[in-house]
């Protein structure tokens, strides 16, 4: 480290930082049984109970509810998933949820999501 410029190293621990301590980070830490209960509560209506966008809800919507079993969703990442659980889908009938619930809440959410992804 003794050629390496001092800003190199400063500029290289704020991104590590950055990315150790970001916003998303830990949606996978969400407690999927604190998540199922919510995802039962706010999202069963259009996701479906397994998850596949065939909730009452969904089946009519246009375009229809995401189907998080399918092999397009389980492309998406989980800062993705965070991120429009979060702030929904213009265009779509998938509403924000970031006034709604809290953070830790939203990362349970999404811990649920990603076991339905199996």
């Amino acid at each position: 480290m003794k050629n390496v410029p001092y800003i190199m190293v400063v500029f290289t621990s704020a991104v590590l930082g950055l990315l150790l301590t970001g916003p998303h980070l830990g949606a996978a830490a969400g407690d999927p049984a604190k998540g199922k209960a919510l995802y039962e509560k706010h999202c069963v209506a259009c996701h479906g109970p397994q998850g596949k966008g065939d909730g009452p809800a969904g089946k009519v919507i246009t375009p229809p509810a995401a189907d998080f079993t399918s092999a397009a969703s389980k492309k998406k990442s989980e800062a993705d998933l965070l991120q429009t659980v979060e702030n929904g889908r213009p265009g779509t009938a998938m509403a924000p949820w970031k006034t709604q619930l809290s953070q830790p809440e939203l990362n349970d959410v999404i811990g649920y999501v990603l076991t339905l992804r199996k």
